[in-house]
């Protein structure tokens, strides 16, 4: 295992890339400091037993991930989670939890799937959070899950046989 790719060695250049890229991008969401030159440490990272298949890698819900600026300071640490479906479905990255610094007071925790992560989602992903025997069966059970279930058996009931 290459010590500075932690366990993600697993993913290959193109997954690494797209990863970090929606990481920041939903960082920059918690962090008031906008920065252009932050990137992702994945030195310390320890696999949670969420993975799927995607691009060029495998990909886990990895804790310990670290967000670093320019000069490689750690400015804050947390857990990762996605949504995926698997095969060619749209992957989606967020922080399920985050720490910046060493103030744990300054904690983000998202109970379940973020918000602005469901408003992104095509109806197809949604679909298959519904689904216990899918990659993302983890999400059965969240609270934007099961209204959209209800959603969609009452358009269901609408629709004329």
């Amino acid at each position: 295992m290459d010590k500075g790719l932690g366990y993600t060695d697993k993913m290959g250049p193109r997954l690494r890339a797209e990863v970090e890229r929606q990481l920041l991008k939903d960082f920059q969401r918690y962090f008031e400091e906008q920065s252009v030159d932050l990137a992702i440490d994945w030195s310390d990272t320890c696999p949670e037993g969420h993975a799927t298949a995607y691009l060029d890698g495998w990909l886990e819900n990895w804790s310990d991930v670290w967000v670093v600026n320019a000069q490689g300071k750690r400015i804050a640490w947390g857990w990762i989670e996605f949504i995926h479906g698997g095969g060619d479905h749209p992957l989606f990255v967020f922080w399920h939890y985050l720490h910046f610094g060493e103030n744990t007071e300054d904690v983000v925790q998202v109970r379940g799937i973020p918000q602005h992560i469901w408003d992104r989602l095509p109806e197809s992903s949604k679909d298959l959070c519904l689904q216990s025997e899918t990659y993302d069966t983890k999400w059965a059970n969240d609270p934007l899950v099961l209204q959209w279930r209800q959603q969609r058996s009452q358009r269901q009931k609408k629709e004329p046989s």
